[in-house]
């Protein structure tokens, strides 16, 4: 079986896993192409099991949410999350993640939106590879906040900061609205 093919199976299944624990929820698809040298490290991670990446919407008990700068987006908030590894599951990629990036522990909650990528190679686009970035809401349920090794800073916040990024626009449009 190809790499497009397993890759396309795995994050078909992924996505029912997570249907499955967490019910309906919205998934968007998004074509994406990479330079030579940034698809051959997507494939190379593909290979050895990598099916995206996850994220969490961290809420404390007085309806803060944890948020997060990393260096390669110094200017701009997002919240804990990072790459999957092979033999995880995305959920435990995520609370992984909150726990490396915050210190926090947390229990998930529900899928708030999944970005199904379809990622091709610039020169060839009949090559390509399949992934998932999924964006989960949690509360917290331990641990302190901290900055970790990979963060440049760790807060909480009770409103919105101005500037964030892309994929936790639409949770920050409806955490605005209220």
């Amino acid at each position: 079986m190809s790499l497009e093919a397993r890759t396309r199976d795995a994050t078909t299944e992924s996505l029912r896993r997570l249907r499955n624990a967490y019910g309906m929820f919205p998934v968007h698809d998004e074509r994406v192409g990479n330079d030579a040298d940034y698809f051959e490290h997507g494939r190379r991670k593909a290979a050895d099991g990598w099916l995206g990446d996850a994220a969490v919407w961290v809420t404390d008990a007085k309806d803060r949410v944890a948020m997060i700068r990393h260096p390669n987006a110094a200017n701009e908030w997002g919240v804990p999350g990072g790459g999957h590894e092979p033999g995880e599951t995305l959920s435990e990629t995520a609370r992984r993640e909150v726990r490396e990036e915050t210190g926090l522990r947390c229990r998930l909650t529900d899928v708030l939106n999944v970005r199904r990528k379809e990622i091709f190679l610039e020169t060839d686009p009949s090559e390509r590879l399949f992934a998932l970035s999924v964006l989960f809401s949690g509360v917290r349920v331990g641990g302190e906040l901290t900055v970790g090794d990979d963060v440049l800073d760790a807060r909480w916040f009770d409103s919105p900061p101005e500037r964030v990024l892309d994929f936790i626009e639409p949770q920050v449009e409806r955490w605005r609205d209220g």
